[in-house]
């Protein structure tokens, strides 16, 4: 379902780099924009049916925190952007779900995002969609597009991330690992072998004593903690190829 956005900001140059953030995101749609607060203050309704609004803060004639106060009840969001920190306090006073300093960057910009819609559902529900995105080791902007079919494995190794692919390997110093832990383990191909890994079960090649080797000759270790569950998963897997032999 899509997340209808509207964005306030007297700065068309501002608005033009959220549009185009925006447009990078699955899911993000801008529906209306406005450089004047007055005109959104009259236009915008609640039957809008408004996500997120985006608003900057020092703006002619009234003010993002006074429009704010107004606009509040008609969206589910509010996400201040602007040059100014001194206005943090404020922001949140008037109920703020993010504020967003100028300029700020993609990476910033799906945190904040990632923050209002993570993997909706009760605890352990599986994931909807088959790729999510992390920031990029070059350009800071840069996201890159990792599909759940392609993921060998996530390792955290020495505060770092580990992204193991069939086609490539990434790392992040900037991605939090037990945030992306939490996305990869809902999804059903997936499975947890110890605090600082988890691999696709589809990508497992061997096991014997406490080492799984992965697809490429990947090897990582079983944790005691996780044998159980793991152990569990492989006899589950010999039951039913002995049930179809069987048949």
């Amino acid at each position: 379902m899509p997340i209808n956005c509207i964005a306030i900001d007297d700065d068309p140059n501002s608005l033009e780099n959220l549009n185009y953030y925006l447009n990078t995101l699955p899911d993000l749609q801008l529906v209306k924009s406005f450089t004047d607060p007055l005109k959104a203050l009259t236009d915008i309704s609640v039957s809008d049916e408004v996500d997120i609004i985006f608003m900057d803060i020092e703006m002619p004639v009234l003010s993002g925190i006074e429009l704010a106060s107004l606009l509040r009840q008609k969206t589910k969001y509010l996400i201040f952007t602007t040059a100014h920190s001194r206005y943090a306090i404020e922001a949140f006073s008037v109920e703020a779900d993010g504020y967003l300093l100028k300029p700020y960057s993609m990476i910033h910009f799906t945190e904040t995002i990632n923050n209002l819609y993570p993997n909706e559902g009760s605890e352990g529900s599986e994931i909807e969609d088959d790729f999510f995105f992390i920031p990029g080791q070059n350009e800071i902007d840069e996201l890159v597009k990792i599909e759940f079919n392609d993921l060998v494995s996530l390792e955290e190794i020495n505060d770092m991330v580990y992204f193991r692919t069939i086609k490539q390997n990434y790392i992040s110093f900037k991605l939090s690992f037990s945030k992306m832990l939490d996305i990869v383990r809902k999804h059903p191909a997936f499975i947890q072998v110890s605090s600082s890994a988890i691999i696709s079960k589809v990508h497992i090649k061997s096991f014997l004593g406490d080492q799984i080797v992965l697809t490429d000759g990947i090897s990582v270790s079983l944790a005691n903690k996780y044998k159980e569950s793991f152990l569990s998963f492989v006899k589950e897997n010999l039951l039913k190829k002995k049930l179809v032999e069987d048949n």
